[in-house]
């Protein structure tokens, strides 16, 4: 709890930010209206009513500077950086720290090409080059936050102020996997980059944390608007303002084991997401503070694509040999709606396959469009606003896939996870950046994929290889299975949805920084090389600020048959923090014998062992028992209270995005 002082200190801070939202409305409107004559007397004199007015409008953006800098981890920088700024709304502050950030980031851009030219080791050159490229990617993510902010829409400022966090945390992870393609690389070239990228990256990190600022604010000054003081300024002649710019039924599908290992868990029926009625529009800027509440969660909109009408043929189930295992769940009592969303294509993809109009259709046997899905894939066009439909028929395809980044709102189809498969072998030991080994690659907002297996097959020898790799905003995966060994499924960055999928693998092999919620999944460890121990997870929060977690509800966490019965068996743990701020939430699930009593292990040495956030909640099986799980001080208790706040609806704000598409999802707890 705050201190009585404390709660002083924002309370007058907020009382300083409202007085300069209304002397700087004031001060701009006037110099933008020299033309007009303006009786300034009433002001507090003649000159000298302009003189007071300037000297308070400078001593109060100062204090906006501090108030908005001051939850950042760089503070210096970002006091620095927005003092240079002038007279400004603080919305304008808030875009300085945006664009100072950008222009940093671009300047080591542009270094970096002499120590491309002057790396000795090819693997340094390559990750130089992938540099290249991620940082753009990061400078796009800044940019559309600058974007957003010049059209924030008032009534819908909450979800403003969501998307700036998605998005800005997407910055910040694409810097740090940048540094990270220089693992295992010789020389200097890690050090150089850094240094050239250091103060963008400083910079991002503080556009984030000034995000966190503002809504702190808003939260105290909500609690007790009473103490807040409205500023009263004197009126002038003329009026003064700053305007802003302006039922299908679910039928979820069972997985079933060929050895007759059934499960058929029917998640019970969400109740459809309800949204207040937007408010009218405010003159003023002290509307980007106090329009947030204590969640942030006014829903995003998202496609209302249908993924319901699943067939019960053996085509849809979820391959499990006899080294997967799928075992039963144990059983106690720039996106705004489309105008097809209610029209004939909305239920494109509830038919049975047989009988679907997809937009393109991937067939090996010449009977469709397209003999690869790459060749489908570059026919959608850029920025999609309506899904397009790939169905790929049933076969085996030895390719990799990227879905380019602004190829929104593409849906990949198979006729089931066990006919479907998409396969390749890129791996780090030949070469390859982990980043760059993925057999699938997502980068395009709002895709979606069901019934189909990805697949790295380079096994446990050639270290990290990646089946799967998504680097997309609001993505779902429904009946899907992710197939490998080490570094299996990468949740990359933003929001993302699994939903009955199978996740194999041995070391890390789910890890990443998006903020992902896994839903009636089953994470089946393989066997290892010998002398090797597994973990499940391995996230990658770099920042404390960041939005990143990954969250397993209702889930299944086993092994395969050969690890299981092995003597010894093999040591596996629920995850290790891969980065400082790792986070992983794991409740409602089956925990079952193969993980380790500590339940979570070190990355190395005590490295983010204080500031990781690891916790478990109500999960049964002979591997859940907490008592003698590892005693760092990031590894915490959690009260369902505090777990609702990890259920879909509230950390990746599910019910807007995910809810209308009819993929079975339970928005808070599960009823297992």
């Amino acid at each position: 709890m705050a201190s009585e002082g404390g709660k002083k200190k924002k309370v007058i801070a907020m009382a300083v930010l409202l007085v300069v939202g209304a002397v700087v409305s004031t001060i701009v409107t006037v110099r933008r209206h020299k033309d007009i004559e303006i009786n300034v007397r009433k002001a507090g004199g003649k000159k000298t009513g302009i003189i007071a007015a300037t000297a308070v409008t400078t001593a109060a953006t100062t204090a906006t500077v501090i108030i908005l800098c001051k939850h950042t981890d760089f503070k210096k920088v970002c006091e620095e950086t927005l003092s240079r700024v002038g007279l400004k709304e603080p919305r304008d502050l808030v875009k300085a720290n945006f664009n100072a950030a950008m222009e940093s980031i671009l300047v080591a851009i542009e270094k970096s090409y002499t120590l491309q030219v002057a790396a000795k080791d090819p693997m340094a050159a390559k990750a130089i080059e992938q540099c290249n490229e991620l940082l753009h990617v990061s400078i796009e993510d800044l940019k559309r936050s600058v974007d957003q902010v010049n059209i924030f829409d008032l009534p819908k400022l909450k979800q403003n102020i969501i998307d700036l966090r998605v998005w800005l945390s997407g910055a910040v992870t694409w810097q740090e996997t940048c540094l990270d393609a220089f693992e295992n690389t010789t020389g200097d070239s890690k050090m150089s980059m850094w240094k050239f990228m250091e103060t963008g990256n400083r910079l991002t990190r503080n556009s984030l944390a000034i995000l966190d600022g503002v809504a702190e604010l808003s939260v105290d000054v909500q609690k007790s608007p009473r103490k807040v003081p409205r500023p009263r300024p004197k009126p002038l002649t003329m009026p003064i303002s700053v305007n802003w710019k302006a039922d299908l039924t679910i039928n979820p599908m069972a997985l079933r084991q060929d050895t007759g290992n059934g499960m058929n868990n029917n998640p019970a029926d969400s109740q459809p997401a309800t949204v207040g009625g937007d408010s009218k529009p405010m003159t003023g800027n002290r509307r980007m503070l106090d329009q947030l509440d204590d969640d942030f969660q006014d829903p995003a909109v998202h496609s209302n694509l249908q993924m319901v009408g699943d067939s019960s043929s053996k085509d849809d189930e979820i391959p499990t040999p006899e080294t997967k295992p799928v075992m039963p769940l144990q059983q106690d009592d720039n996106t705004q709606y489309p105008s097809w969303a209610d029209g004939p294509r909305r239920s494109l993809i509830n038919a049975d396959p047989s009988t679907l109009k997809p937009n393109a259709i991937v067939s090996q046997d010449g009977t469709g469009n397209f003999k690869t899905i790459t060749e489908a894939v570059d026919s959608v066009p850029q920025k999609q606003t309506e899904p397009f439909i790939i169905l790929i028929k049933a076969g085996t395809y030895k390719e990799n896939v990227a879905i380019p980044r602004h190829s929104n709102n593409i849906v990949l189809l198979g006729e089931g996870p066990a006919t479907t498969k998409i396969t390749g072998n890129k791996n780090f030991i030949d070469g390859v950046s982990t980043f760059h080994t993925a057999t699938v690659a997502v980068n395009g907002d709002g895709f979606m994929a069901k019934d189909l297996w990805f697949e790295n097959t380079a096994g446990s020898e050639k270290h990290q290889a990646v089946a799967l790799r998504v680097s997309a905003d609001m993505a779902i995966f429904q009946n899907c299975v992710m197939d490998g060994y080490q570094d299996t499924l990468y949740t990359h960055s933003y929001r993302q949805f699994y939903r009955r999928c199978n996740v194999s693998g041995t070391i890390d092999f789910v890890f990443g920084d998006a903020a992902a919620v896994f839903q009636d999944c089953h994470m089946i460890v393989r066997k290892p090389m010998s002398n090797q121990a597994c973990m499940v997870t391995a996230q990658g929060r770099k920042d404390s600020h960041s939005v990143g977690g990954i969250v397993l509800q209702g889930c299944t966490i086993t092994a395969e048959p050969d690890f299981l019965n092995a003597a010894p068996m093999p040591k596996s743990y629920l995850g290790r923090p891969w980065k400082e701020y790792s986070r992983t939430i794991i409740m409602q699930s089956f925990i079952d014998k193969n993980i380790d009593p500590e339940g979570w292990a070190p990355w190395t040495g005590t490295f983010g062992l204080d500031t990781c956030f690891y916790t478990e909640l109500d999960n049964k099986g002979p591997g859940a028992d907490t008592s003698k799980r590892v005693k760092w001080k990031g590894v915490k208790r959690m009260s369902p209270r505090e777990a609702s706040k990890y259920t879909p609806a509230r950390f990746i704000q599910g019910d807007s995005w995910i809810k209308g598409t009819g993929v079975p999802y339970d928005s808070g707890m599960m009823n297992i």
